[in-house]
């Protein structure tokens, strides 16, 4: 079984990945996070935890890996209040 992509905060680990944004995609993430509170790297780790979520299960589901897609939460408002703890 693959390891959860879940951890106790988001900022865990010391990696980091870096995003090249246009300058209208920046202000729209920027402006997303800021109307429910959230900084841009919360938003966007939240957006992207989501997305993983999303895919791993499907993955799982579609390869007829009952257990790992029972282990992975496909509501993404799980994923995002696990990924901020």
């Amino acid at each position: 079984m693959q390891p959860s992509v879940h951890h106790d905060h988001p900022c865990a680990h010391d990696d980091h990945i870096h995003l090249h944004t246009s300058t209208e995609q920046h202000r729209a993430i920027r402006r997303a996070a800021a109307l429910i509170g959230w900084t841009v790297p919360e938003y966007v780790l939240s957006a992207a935890l989501d997305r993983a979520e999303r895919d791993l299960y499907e993955h799982a589901a579609l390869h007829d890996a009952p257990d790992e897609a029972a282990a992975l939460s496909p509501d993404p408002y799980v994923a995002i209040a696990q990924a901020l703890g």
